[in-house]
Order: C-alpha cells, then structure tokens, then sequence
C-alpha cells in the first residue's frame, strides 16, 4: 500500500528526468535548425550572424540551467516521497505538465531567429532557462519546507494587502513603460506587476477563507440564480471596480483583466454565487464593450492602439496596428504541422518573443504545436482544480483553485488577444514568452500546488467542505469548456480559416504618415520570384518591364507619374497604372494561390514558381497610348515648361474609336529614380496626374462649347442676341439686380447680334451669358447627367434660374472646372457625331458610350464656330500643321491663386495669370470642311497653367502635338 501511495511522486520523478534527456536532444536540433536558417538568411539577406561557436555555447548553457532546474524539482519529490500518504491528491502530471510546457518554450527560444537592423540576434534561451531555474529552485525549497504554507497565508493577508498597495502606488507615482505606450508597469529595470498576480492570490485565499461561512450562508435565491445578501455583494462589486480602476494607474488592461478574472472566480468559489457570476462577468462584459466603443476611455497610448486593433485588425491604419494582423498571418502559416523550428518567418511579428509567442510557436510547430500546449496547460489548470476539489481547509481550497484560475485566465486572455476575440493585453503567454520574472513565477506555481497536494485530503467530511469543493467543480467544468473552445479556435485560426487569412494585407501607417497596404511576407517573397506583366502600347512597344534587375520604365519622364512605379514605398494613387492594373499585372487578385506553395518541399516549390514566371505573356496588358506619340508630346510639353511655364497637360484622342492615343503632362515623374523626388508636393509638381481629376481647372471659355452642346439639346443654338453695350472694360451685359455686368475681354469690340458660330469665333462672354439664361440650368445638368463629364463630380450646379451665377457658368466660370481628359473626351463627342465615349486605356476593352444629341446636324453650327475660330478668331494666329485642318476653341481662364500654388509664389486668393486652354479636332485637309463627321480624326486638349491666352500657349503647343502625330502616320 504505501508503494502504492508513492508511485504517482515516482511517476513524477521519472517524467522529470526523461524532460532532462529530452531537452539535450531537443536543444541539439534547435540549436542545428537555428544556424542553418541564419547560415541562408546570412547569404540570401546578407545578414550579420553571430559565431556558431557562440551560439552553441549560449545552447548548452540554456540545457544545463534547464537541467539543474529540472533536477532540483526532482529531487525535491524525490524528498516528498517519505511524506506521501492517505491525505495525499494524486497529480502525477502536474508538476511534468508544467517542466515540459517550460521545455516547450525553451526549445522554441533556442529556434526562433530574431533580426534587427541587420543582424541576427542570439537565441533569448538562456535568459529564459534562467527564469526556469530561479522558480524551479523556489519551487522545490516550497516542496521540501516543513512549514503549513496554506496557514501561513491567513496570517499573512494583511501584510501582502500592504504589499500590494505600496507596488501600485509606486506604479503610479514612478511607474514607466515602453516609450509611447502610456503604460506604468515597470520600476527601473523591474517589473512588479508580475508579483502582484501570485500575491492576489494568496491575499484573497486569505482574505476569503477566514470569511468562508460567512459568505457561503448568507445568501438567497432570485430568478433561479444564488445571490450573496447585498451587504456582502455591494463589498464585492465595490472590489471590483477598485480592481478595474487600476485600470487608470497602471494603464494597461491585460494586469486588471487578469485580476479581475481571478477575483471573480474565487468569489465564486467561496459563496458558489452563480448571480454574482452573471452580474460580474456582466460588468466585465460592459467594461469591454464600453472600451471597444469609446477606446479613449482607457487613455492614449499602447491600450488604446490595442483596442482600435482589435475592432480592425486589417484595416485600422495605426502607426503600430499591424501586431495582430501579423500575429494571425503567423498562426495561419502553421497549418496543421507547422514549418519547422527555426522557420518562422523573419524579422518576427512585434512582441513574437512575448505578447505573440504563442503565434511564432504555432507558425513552426502548427495546429499540433498548439494541441500539445493546449494540453500540457489543460493539465496544469485542471490538476490545480483536483486538488482545489479535495483540499482540507477553505484557504487551501481557495489556494489550489485561485492559481488554476490565475492560469486559465492569463493563458486564455493572451490566447485570445492573440487570435482576434478579445484585445492584445501585452501579458506574457505562460511558459513560452521570454522574461525571467514570468517564468519564475509559472513554476513557483506549479510546485505551490504540488505542495498544497502532499496532505491535502479532510481528516474529516463537512459540510462546509462539500460546498467548496462543489463550487470547484463548478469552475473545473467551466475551464473545460473554455480549454476546448479555445482549443477549436486556435486550430481554426491555424488551418481551417488559413487560405484567406494568409491573403489579407494590413493597412498601416509609416512612421512619416503614409498609409501603405502591408501584404504578408511568407506570400510576398513567393510572389516576388514570379515577374510582374509587362505593360505595351497599342504597338506592342514596352513601357513598364520586369528585368533581373528590376522594374524598368524604357519612356521615364514621359508617362511616369501616369504609370507609378512598383514596387513603391508608399500606396501609389489611384490613377497610377501599375496600381489600377496590379491583379492583372501579377496575375492574381490577391495571394491566396501562393498560400498552397508555403507547405511545400524547396524544390517543389521552385519549380512551381518557374511555371507560373514562364507564362509572363499572359499577365502583360496592353493599353491604348501611342509610345511615339506619348514620347513626342511630354517632350513637347516639357519645352513649354522649360521656357519658363509652370507646367503644361495634353490628352489625344482617336474620334473613331474614342481611345486615347496620348495623355501627357510635365513636369513629370521618373519611376527609374530611386525614390520620389522632392518636388511632387503642390499643384504642379510631378505628382498628381495633372490630365485627370487632380489637373481639375477653371475651363474659361472652352466650356462655351459645353453651354453650345446644352443650347443644341435644347434646340436653342439658331438663338441671336445683342452685343452693344459697353463700358470702359468693354462689352457687357447684365439684369436687375446683378451685382456687376457680364464684360467680354478687355479692349474687346462690340459683336454687334452674333449667331453661335460668331459666338465661338470671338468667344463673345455676353453671348453665352445670355444663352445660359435663356437656357436656364436645367439643360447644363441633364448634359451633365446624361455623362458629359465636368467637374469634380456627378453633379453640376450652374446657379439658379437668372442669376449671375448662371451667366458666369454658361461663359466658362463658376462651377465650369475641367480637366484636360473632360475636355477632349467632349471635343471628341462633338467631332463624332454627338457619340459620347469613356474608353479605358486597357485594350481590347468596352467603351461606355452614350448619344448626347437626338439630331446631330445640329451640331453643324458648333463645328462651323471652331473652324472660324481658326481662321478668323482668337486663334487665327495660330499656324495649323501642313496638310491639317484643325476645328478649335481658345481659353483663357482668371482665377485667383488657390491651395496648392503657394510652392510656386502664388498665394491664395491673389491675383495671377489665366490658365491657356486650347481643345480642337484635327481632320486631313482633302476632307471637305465642315462634314459632320470623317474618318480619322483627332481630338486634342492642352491647357498650361498660368500660361495667359489660350492662343499664346496651349494653342501652339497643341498645333505641335497635331504635327508630331501626322508624321507618325496619323491624320493621313
């Protein structure tokens, strides 16, 4: 019989010298597979690695701690064995459960390789042995001394209380944390929250158990639940909220969590309150529901992050909000099996060696990794409770019961942190996360149990006893549903959710504030070995290649800040071609096909790559520029700027098919320069893309042809009206109540009663001011609503019926902005008939296209306008190109200075130079004039931006652009 008493302590004896042996043998491979990988990443990254001599030796000294630790509990057993007897609880798997959890860690900080700024770091094993052997040596001298520690602990509540006190109001006073984290959890290079957790448990073991009957009796049953009376539940609830509030003290929620689980649960155990449990965990509940509504709450800092985090783990943009997400990326790297100890991925996701350890051991050991530790950690929590549920006195039953709790609840609460359920904390994950102080403390525990089990058992049965032990039982039922959901969630996280949780990006936030989208790296390096499409013209001719030295961009400046560049330090825009064409251009939409190459061999895996690179052909898009003509017309446009002009924008369009042929601007942008250039920032540097919605201008009197196109849906444009007054500005025109008259420009004629195309011709403001009031507004928006792109959005408002607001719109002020893209895109419509295309620069590709006018013969008269503009107007001066016959319209835009020009010497709101419009169809002069419609036409717009007269910049800019195309074999 008394072989039989002691074979469970022999079983012990036996497990801890088999993790001895194991350890060796383990921190051998570790160490092996650790070198390897640091021998490739040294090669492949050209990294700087430690001596493997040092390495090793760092190893050994690791094992032996462990070892002596191991031994030392051991022996302390061994000791136990004359003490086994009828009141002991049989844990055999108690203290193994904890030693080879602790030899679980160790073997993973001998594996793990760690990377910053540049250089390999030395495994963290042996400060993490050395937490081991410091609790193993308390832990067996608890096992070994002949004192009732479960006695000592009623005596000692009133001094741990103290103790408890002093450590959070020196936390409070002179507590710090990591920089910018708003924590206050360490004193100098300590960190004594870690002892505050232990000591809780023992003050409350104290504090409760002297109070057991107390609080067990005096209760009462309310809606089917066990209530403790109000006197001693307004104490309770007062407790902890006094807990929550440290909350404000020490300003970190995973400590105040975990206390307040433990508080909750021996609470629980001493009274078998059920009420109390709902109304607690309902408040619990209330506080992180408030904090995730209202994450200010909680303060600024490293809480508040982590609570914004949590709400939006992908998409939360923080400096530092990546944590999670990467923490996921690692656990669905694991799958079932894992990578391979020393194969996670480098540099670790943030904390992987504390707050995320359990997310870098699940990335090399996977979903069986997690089972085992799942099931060592199952053992120690529920060992504890055996002994809680057979222990002799209230304090060793609150004991035995108040660390299982303090286990159950800092492992599942970091463990949900880690999964995404609950916010990232920034405890330690018990038994793997580095920190001497942690690891002390876990072992102590253990072997405080182990202790409490060595006479444990009632001499005799009492009631008193039979509630206690039935309230254990209670809590032992729970952690088993908790161990197994928490079970179910990790192996979901690591296999079943893993193909889209691989795939998904973080948006994050640089230091500098640029939002970047972060993809995972395990992808990313797989993806990288499979070259981006390239990007042709509608020839055939490259613009955008992949070459073993990197993405090249064969025009530079001539389409750069069109085209982006890949890859970029920052989110490119949404204009930049190598952002809108970027699933076509790597050939997938996002990275989940790669997820399945993660798991296989390195041959296997190259040689699937290969075939994915070799089909470059069909990841390469075509679009419609012209390479020559693009390349002729940024030249072209860079010559304006050149001579002294802040900037200039051109787009070209093929009328038969509505494509764009050219679509340039300078300055702009060399994606082969090695980084952004300085000069991006303002209105008119290289950034944005100043022939779309971010080269949005004041349209002057190109938008006439917008009022024309209005008047011609209308069946207005046979209108006449008079041109007579005039003042010193010149000729006017106004009504009752304006504030000022329409004038048309200084030193301008009176027109006399001019038609539309007279109108056009000399671009008479006083026309077209009377035609938008005869029209009223509701013909401009329907123009606008019918798809004629203007302005910023979907809307145009021109004013109201009468006002000088419309008139100001009809002439081209007011709401009339365009870009240069809106003005082509409607010179073509008028050039083709009335047929209105939006075509994409992807060919082949559909044309949105829409009739903008029920008769097209009547835009006979806007054609005939252009065409005088040409030869009698504002722009006869212009020399049209050889062989061309060109139908145009001037602008000449005032505007005050606005955001943006400041760069530039023009501040808001002052007085400035016009912005020079200038947008045509071109036809070949054996065409006869004024056909509605030909064959082969071009449509241009150019505007320069402070560039005065329509006619004196962008007008002959235009006429080259037109000249350089005829010769490439246009308009032929």
């Amino acid at each position: 019989m008394q072989l039989l008493r002691r074979t469970p302590i022999l079983v012990e004896v036996i497990a801890l010298l088999g993790a001895i042996a194991l350890a060796w043998w383990l921190g051998t491979y570790a160490t092996n597979a650790w070198l390897a990988r640091a021998a490739v990443l040294s090669v492949d990254a050209k990294l700087a690695a430690p001596d493997p001599a040092v390495v090793r030796g760092a190893a050994q000294t690791a094992c032996l701690y462990f070892t002596l630790g191991a031994a030392a509990l051991a022996a302390a057993r061994a000791w136990n064995l004359r003490k086994a007897g009828e009141s002991s609880v049989a844990i055999p798997w108690l203290l193994p459960a904890a030693v080879f959890a602790s030899l679980l860690g160790l073997t993973l900080h001998l594996a793990t390789v760690d990377v910053s700024r540049g250089i390999i770091l030395l495994p963290t094993a042996a400060g993490f042995a050395q937490g081991f052997l410091i609790g193993a040596f308390a832990g067996a001298a608890i096992l070994v001394i002949p004192v009732d520690l479960a006695e000592w602990v009623g005596r000692a509540s009133m001094p741990i209380a103290i103790t408890i006190a002093v450590i959070f109001a020196a936390l409070a006073i002179a507590g710090s944390g990591p920089a910018g984290s708003g924590t206050r959890i360490n004193l100098g290079p300590l960190q004594p929250i870690e002892l505050v957790k232990p000591l809780a448990v023992v003050f409350l073991a104290g504090y409760l158990g002297g109070r057991a009957s107390k609080l067990r009796w005096q209760r009462q049953r309310v809606l089917g639940l066990r209530w403790p009376r109000i006197e001693l539940l307004v104490p309770a609830l007062v407790a902890l909220l006094a807990i929550v509030a440290g909350l404000k003290i020490i300003g970190d929620l995973g400590p105040v969590l975990l206390l307040a689980f433990v508080f909750l649960g021996m609470f629980f155990v001493v009274t078998r309150a059920t009420g109390w449990v709902v109304v607690a965990l309902a408040l619990v509940a209330l506080l992180v529901t408030l904090l995730a509504l209202w994450p200010s709450i909680a303060g600024g800092g490293t809480v508040k992050t982590r609570l914004l985090m949590w709400q939006a783990p992908w998409t939360n943009g923080l400096p530092n909000g990546h944590q999670l997400g990467e923490g996921l990326w690692a656990i669905a790297a694991g799958g079932w099996d894992g990578q391979g100890l020393a194969q996670a991925i480098t540099p670790l996701p943030p904390a992987g060696k504390t707050d995320l350890a359990l997310a870098v051991m699940a990335e090399q050991l996977g979903a069986l990794g997690l089972v085992a530790y799942h099931v060592l950690m199952g053992a120690l929590v529920l060992g504890a409770l055996r002994v809680a549920g057979r222990s002799r006195t209230a304090e060793r039953v609150l004991l035995a019961s108040g660390i299982a709790i303090l286990l159950l609840a800092q492992w599942l609460v970091i463990e949900a942190g880690t999964l995404g359920h609950l916010p990232l904390t920034g405890i330690v994950v018990p038994f793997l996360s580095a920190g001497r102080s942690s690891m002390a403390v876990f072992v102590l525990l253990a072997a405080f149990v182990a202790r409490l089990a060595l006479d444990a058992r009632p001499r005799a049965p009492s009631t008193e006893l039979v509630e206690l032990h039935g309230a254990t039982r209670g809590v032992q039922r729970f952690a088993l549903v908790a161990i197994g959901a928490a079970l179910a969630a990790s192996v979901f996280a690591a296999v079943v959710d893993r193909p889209g949780t691989l795939a998904r990006g973080i948006a994050m936030r640089l230091a500098d504030g640029t939002r970047i989208v972060r993809q995972n790296p395990r992808l990313v390096v797989l993806a990288s070995r499979v070259r981006r499409g390239s990007i042709l013209d509608r020839n055939g001719e490259v613009l955008a290649a992949s070459t073993p030295g990197g993405r090249t961009y064969p025009l530079k400046t001539a389409l750069g800040t069109l085209l982006g560049v890949y890859p970029a330090d920052r989110l490119l825009p949404t204009w930049a071609l190598e952002r809108r064409l970027d699933d076509k251009l790597r050939g997938y939409a996002n990275l989940k096909g790669f997820v399945p190459l993660i798991d296989l061999e390195p041959k296997a895996r190259a040689t699937a790559l290969a075939a994915r690179d070799a089909d470059i052909g069909s990841r390469s898009v075509r679009i419609s520029l012209d390479a020559k003509l693009q390349a002729k017309a940024a030249q072209l446009a860079q010559a304006v700027v050149s001579r002294g002009k802040l900037a200039a924008a051109a787009v070209v369009i093929d009328v038969d098919t509505g494509q764009i042929l050219a679509r340039v601007q300078a300055p702009d942008y060399d994606p082969n320069a090695p980084r952004f250039a300085s000069d991006k920032r303002g209105a008119y540097g290289t950034w944005g893309d100043k022939t779309g919605l971010h080269g949005m201008f004041q349209a002057g009197s190109v938008a006439k042809l917008f009022t024309a196109l209005a008047a011609v849906r209308a069946e207005a444009a046979d209108q006449t009206f008079a041109c007579v007054e005039k003042d010193k500005q010149g000729p006017l025109y106004t009504q009752k109540g304006w504030p000022n008259p329409v004038h048309d420009h200084s030193g301008d004629r009176p027109h006399g009663q001019p038609g539309l195309v007279e109108a056009i011709a000399v671009s008479c403001n006083v026309y077209f001011a009377q035609l938008g009031v005869a029209l009223g507004p509701e013909p401009f928006a329907q123009l606008r609503d019918d798809g004629v792109e203007i302005g910023f959005s979907s809307k145009l408002d021109v004013g109201a019926a009468g006002t000088r607001q419309l008139a100001s719109s009809a002439f081209g002020q007011g709401a009339m902005v365009m870009s240069v893209l809106q003005a082509a895109r409607m010179v073509t419509a008028i050039a083709n008939a009335g047929q209105y295309m939006v075509c994409p620069l992807e060919i082949p590709a559909t044309c949105a296209a829409q009739n903008i006018v029920n008769n097209p013969a009547a835009l006979l008269p806007v054609i005939a306008g252009m065409r005088r503009v040409l030869t009698h107007g504002t722009g006869a001066r212009l020399v049209q190109p050889a062989g061309l016959r060109v139908y145009g319209k001037t602008g000449t835009a005032d505007v005050r200075g606005f955001v943006g020009e400041q760069p530039w010497g023009i501040a808001p709101a002052a007085q400035a130079a016009p912005h020079s419009w200038f947008v045509a169809f071109a036809e070949p002069t054996r065409i006869r004039e004024g056909e509605l419609t030909a064959p082969g036409r071009l449509a241009i717009a150019v505007v320069v931006p402070r560039g005065g007269t329509g006619a004196s910049a962008a007008g002959p800019l235009a006429m080259q652009i037109l000249a350089a195309a005829r010769e490439l074999g246009y308009l032929q």
